[in-house]
């Protein structure tokens, strides 16, 4: 009976095994081929986020759990999709399921903490690496190399660079090349050069994109011929360059203006079989734009077509830009329609080139219909678009609509800036509406905006014009104290204006405070100041000025040459006179058709009628005439002389032309 038991139980229970382990099985082979499938799904590039996330929640209620390695692949997928917060969320829900990561799962979600700008989170995952009895290999320290230079942590990257490979790791050359990239983006190309240094005599080859980094990088310093002289070496090395290093060292030419040689760069490119891109197309288009030639800009667009290379809004913008600057408006407003007509949206930069081109030509009209346009297809005007309006506006004196379109500006949301102000203000000084203009420096100052040198000096200039010269002298008094720093423009404004105001020792004052405090005088200064010395009688002080301007290094144009030539005439030193005008002949500056009137006028004051004569016959081959002042002296020398005087001919080429013209002379005036 006990037997019977027994056998019966043994019975029961090897059905029991035989029904568990055939279950199993099926369970097995169930999770088996889920983890095929999203082994596919995540090798195939098509997985989408949603798909990801009920693949993930399947895959943890399964019971038993999958392996590690199918967590590990759906984390790195959906980590490619740059979805990095949820695989954090997904991490912890394997946590709290008991799902142990291994070391890739690890390396993974350092990556997304360090994508996220969460160094520090990053290594606190190594620390729970070493807690679970793993131990971070140089992929993830390559990492966390990343991450720290993605946040500008720089002396943190090299000290942790320098840390690995004294504890021993044995860096890739992804390591280095991150190293190197990260130092030149940061701009510190010398410290990657070292590295680069290091790589090559630790019997490693740096590999093209190693190098392309640190021509970048050093393009990016303006250290061009460093450039150019690794460009030579990778390619004795063997190294051929690719389409991205052409661009780096072409555009680090262009940057330079070396022209020339950016073309020669891009046709070694195209003659070593290597078609140029989006960005080479470019930049060569944008280089030659610069250098003026639009035609062969042009002409480059039309073979990017040709090469099966679609221009792009950047492309179109630097060639309508050269267009604009070469005056060639037709042209522009063509290629601006052909980008529309194809599809590429202009963005506020090529309406900005447009409106500010059109309204630095005085076309004020049509970029005002272009700021329609522009709103009209939903691109947001911004501070330069409005400020180019305004500039265009103020340029032709129309006060009223430039202060229309700084009200549009701040009613859209658009914040004027200090540039926006200076632009009205300057706008209402010149046209001598000072007090809107104070009002307007007012309102700017009240909306915590400082003001800089170019808004005080429109002001001050503003205001010496309608001989408000004390308020002027307010400003500029607060500028001492207050800041901005006033420059040589400032300066040349106030004296200006306190000599028109007859403030003469004053303004000397001023000038004599000016060279003292270290400001250099340019030659509208000294211009100025000669000028009014020479209306006040000190011809022998401005000459002394006059002469010592070479000594300071300034070149000597021809208004202040005619100005001293004024001031000897006006103290009867004719000979001094006409030796400086001889001078000019010689030496320079050319004189110009005020100079000639100057000196026309001397002699004929001076009674040197012969010489007068010479003077007026060289004027006419310059095809320089007379002014109203020297008309003036020949009328009254020939009403005092009569019809015999030398200059007849010259009265009645006058005489004529004042029948033809209907010019009332000073002796019909009576003065």
């Amino acid at each position: 009976m006990k037997k019977k038991m027994i056998s019966e139980l043994h019975n029961k229970v090897g059905t029991f095994t035989s029904s568990f382990h055939s279950h199993h099985s099926k369970i097995q082979s169930t999770i088996t081929h889920f983890e095929q499938f999203v082994r596919d799904r995540c090798k195939s590039g098509n997985l989408g986020i949603e798909e990801a996330k009920g693949l993930f929640d399947n895959a943890i209620q399964m019971r038993p759990s999958p392996s590690i390695l199918l967590f590990t692949q759906l984390l790195g997928a959906i980590c490619k999709l740059r979805q990095y917060p949820t695989v954090i969320t997904m991490f912890k829900a394997m946590e709290s399921k008991g799902i142990k990561p291994d070391l890739v799962t690890f390396s993974t979600l350092i990556n997304c903490f360090c994508q996220m700008g969460k160094v520090g989170f990053g290594f606190a995952v190594v620390g729970n690496i070493f807690k679970s009895g793993f131990e971070a290999d140089i992929v993830i320290f390559t990492t966390l190399l990343k991450g720290l230079f993605k946040k500008n942590g720089v002396k943190d990257a090299i000290k942790l660079f320098n840390k690995i490979t004294e504890i021993g790791y044995s860096c890739t050359d992804v390591t280095y090349g991150t190293m190197i990239d990260g130092l030149c983006k940061t701009g510190n190309v010398d410290q990657a050069i070292k590295l680069l240094q290091n790589m090559e005599s630790g019997n490693r080859k740096p590999d093209l994109v190693t190098y392309s980094a640190i021509i970048d990088g050093l393009c990016k310093d303006n250290q061009i011929p460093k450039a150019q002289k690794l460009f030579r070496e990778i390619i004795e090395k063997g190294v051929a360059p690719n389409v991205f290093t052409y661009s780096c060292i072409i555009r680090g030419v262009c940057s330079l203006g070396m022209w020339k040689d950016a073309e020669s760069y891009f046709n070694k490119m195209v003659n070593s079989k290597i078609s140029p891109d989006i960005v080479t197309f470019s930049i060569m288009i944008d280089a030659l734009c610069k250098d003026g030639r639009t035609e062969k800009a042009q002409t480059l667009l039309e073979l990017m077509s040709t090469r099966g290379v679609s221009p792009n809004v950047v492309t179109y913008s630097s060639l309508i830009d050269g267009l604009c600057t070469s005056s060639q408006w037709e042209e522009a407003t063509k290629l601006f329609s052909e980008m529309i007509d194809r599809g590429i949206s202009p963005n506020v930069y090529t309406f900005n080139i447009l409106i500010d081109a059109m309204c630095k030509e005085g076309m004020v009209k049509k970029a005002h219909e272009l700021l329609d346009l522009m709103i009209e297809r939903s691109v947001e005007p911004d501070t330069i678009t409005y400020n180019a309006l305004m500039d265009g506006y103020c340029l032709h004196n129309r006060m009223e609509e430039a202060a229309k379109m700084f009200h549009s500006m701040v009613v859209r949301g658009c914040e004027p800036s200090v540039i926006s102000y200076t632009i009205l203000i300057d706008g209402y000084c010149k046209a001598k509406k000072l007090d809107e203009a104070m009002q307007i420096f007012e309102d700017m100052r009240s909306k915590g905006l400082a003001p800089n040198v170019i808004t005080y000096n429109s002001l001050i200039d503003g205001l010496c014009k309608v001989r408000r010269v004390a308020t002027a002298q307010e400003l500029f008094k607060k500028m001492q104290a207050q800041g901005p720093i006033p420059d040589v423009y400032t300066y040349n404004s106030l004296l200006d204006g306190l000599f028109t105001n007859g403030s003469y020792e004053e303004a000397m004052l001023l000038f004599e405070k000016m060279e003292n405090g270290g400001l250099e005088a340019d030659i509208i200064t000294y211009s100025t100041v000669i000028d009014n010395m020479c209306k006040s009688n000190n011809v022998d002080e401005a000459k002394k000025l006059f002469d010592s301007l070479p000594s300071k290094n300034l070149k000597c144009d021809t208004m202040i040459f005619t100005i001293m030539i004024s001031g000897l005439l006006t103290k009867g030193l004719l000979q001094e006179s006409e030796d400086l005008f001889a001078r000019m002949l010689d030496k320079g500056p050319t004189p110009n058709e005020l100079t000639y009137n100057t000196m026309f006028r001397g002699l004929l004051q001076n009674k040197k009628l012969d010489k007068a004569e010479q003077l007026r016959n060289e004027m006419v081959k310059r095809d320089f005439s007379l002014d109203a002042k020297s008309t003036s002296i020949i009328v009254d020398l020939h009403a005092s002389d009569g019809p015999d005087s030398k200059l007849t001919g010259t009265f009645d080429k006058i005489e004529s032309k004042r029948q033809r013209e209907g010019i009332v002379t000073a002796v019909e005036l009576d003065v």
